[in-house]
């Protein structure tokens, strides 16, 4: 379906409300003048009944009436005809206008006459209403002409001026039409605007700043993509080739030694099991980035510390554990997730620090904020890497990591769970020296 341009509405429109108004005009300019003589005739007639039946002796002896109702006549009604039928059934004529003309168009008064209290008659007055007519047809007409010149001279001047009214809205659709993925960073500039069209430009200069946000996010989100299955493919590539090695090697029967043959397959059982440990924190991710809906209730991060305590102190390798208890609010967390968060940072800080040195793990409330925080005093992160390290597999030591069995997805997975309690995980670090990672949980809102 073609559209009309709003040029050629709002042109069209006001033409139509424009003659719209013009007839509205004449309608009431020909109704006013025809009420104005309407009104004028009957004010004549009202008048002159008045003054004759405020005449003494208003009965004649010769005439019905004397010769003072023709006299008032000439004051009051001498463009009309007026005759007076009397009760007894003579016919007087009153007054004759010698210009009336016949056969034209009339207008009849016909009103009671009174005398001493009796009605004595009924007087008619006669008005030729051609000239009115022909008048108010000669305003007319006048007026037609007049509303066409007006039409004439709107439609010559009125589209030049809406043109040039517009022409910013042409601008801005000229502007919008060139926007691409290129230059959504350059905004829209339009000189001597109207307001709402500035209101438009200002809309659709903030649209093109949310859509040069949201490529970057996208462009990003490709490259941390590609990235991803770049690592992922590796990860997985080294225990798959080792555990097809083996597998040929074992087919072939090349192995004649026991032990040889018994450290293949236990090569090829750990390959397995580190296989299976990155598909099920793939899988975790997998769930996260889908927003799965996990069971939360209220808990207190105090009580997870505590109850995790005996099995941190299992894993902590000869070193001394410090738990700082400060008084906490109850918080919405799912229980397990929490803590395979806490579980994963300390096991990150025994890896990461010298036996020698304490781990220190403390609550307590910051502002509106529950938060735990964990500090080790070992190799520190360079800064480089702290914006990196909750990149899913990320390692800052890469052949230590792998050795170790670290996928590089684990601080990911936290920052997953954080995210997914309305929480945040951060980290501060001084190289060589300390690292401390914060978690933070909002503050439950109080019922009133």
């Amino acid at each position: 379906m073609k559209t009309k341009s709003l040029n050629k509405q709002l042109f069209q429109r006001s033409m139509q409300l424009l003659l719209l108004f013009l007839v509205i005009i004449g309608f009431l300019q020909t109704s006013l003048i025809y009420l104005y003589t309407e009104n004028q005739r009957k004010m004549e007639v009202a008048s002159y009944l008045e003054a004759i039946q405020q005449t003494p002796d208003l009965i004649g002896e010769e005439e019905p009436l004397t010769k003072e109702a023709s006299e008032l006549a000439e004051d009051f009604a001498s463009d009309a005809n007026i005759v007076f039928y009397a009760s007894s059934g003579e016919k007087q004529i009153i007054h004759t206008n010698r210009l009336f003309l016949k056969n034209k168009e009339t207008a009849a008064y016909n009103e009671p006459v009174y005398y001493e209290g009796k009605e004595i008659g009924t007087i008619e007055i006669i008005y030729s209403i051609h000239e009115s007519v022909e008048l108010m047809l000669t305003q007319l007409i006048i007026y037609v002409i007049a509303s066409i010149v007006i039409l004439v001279l709107a439609w010559r001047f009125y589209g030049r001026m809406l043109r040039k009214t517009l022409a910013p809205l042409d601008s801005v659709i000229a502007s919008v039409s060139e926007v691409s993925v290129d230059n959504l960073d350059q905004p829209i500039v339009i000189a001597d605007a109207q307001a709402d069209i500035a209101k438009l430009v200002d809309s659709t200069n903030e649209l093109k700043v949310r859509l040069h946000d949201s490529f970057q996010i996208i462009e990003e989100n490709q490259h941390k993509l590609q990235q991803f299955v770049s690592d992922a493919s590796h990860e997985l590539k080294t225990p798959l080739t080792t555990i097809q090695g083996y597998s040929e090697i074992l087919l072939r029967g090349k192995l004649d030694n026991p032990e040889k043959i018994r450290y293949s397959l236990e090569s090829m059982l750990d390959q397995t099991k580190r296989l299976t440990y990155i598909v099920n924190e793939l899988l975790e991710l997998s769930k996260l980035d889908r927003k799965v809906q996990m069971g939360k209730a209220e808990g207190n991060l105090n009580d997870v510390l505590q109850d995790l305590f005996p099995l941190l102190k299992m894993i902590q390798e000869g070193r001394k554990l410090k738990l700082t208890i400060g008084e906490l609010p109850t918080v919405m967390m799912n229980r397990k997730k929490i803590e395979q968060v806490i579980l994963n940072i300390v096991q990150n800080a025994i890896f990461h620090s010298d036996p020698k040195t304490p781990i220190m793990i403390r609550t307590y409330q910051e502002n509106e904020k529950v938060v735990m925080a964990v500090t080790d005093y070992g190799e520190g992160i360079a800064e480089k890497h702290l914006p990196l390290i909750f990149d899913r597999f990320y390692r800052v030591d890469t052949d230590r990591s792998r050795e170790s069995g670290g996928t590089g997805l684990g601080l990911a997975i936290c920052q997953d769970i954080m995210h997914a309690h309305n929480g945040e995980i951060d980290v501060q670090s001084i190289a060589g020296k300390e690292t401390t990672f914060f978690i933070r949980f909002p503050k439950m809102m109080e019922s009133v």
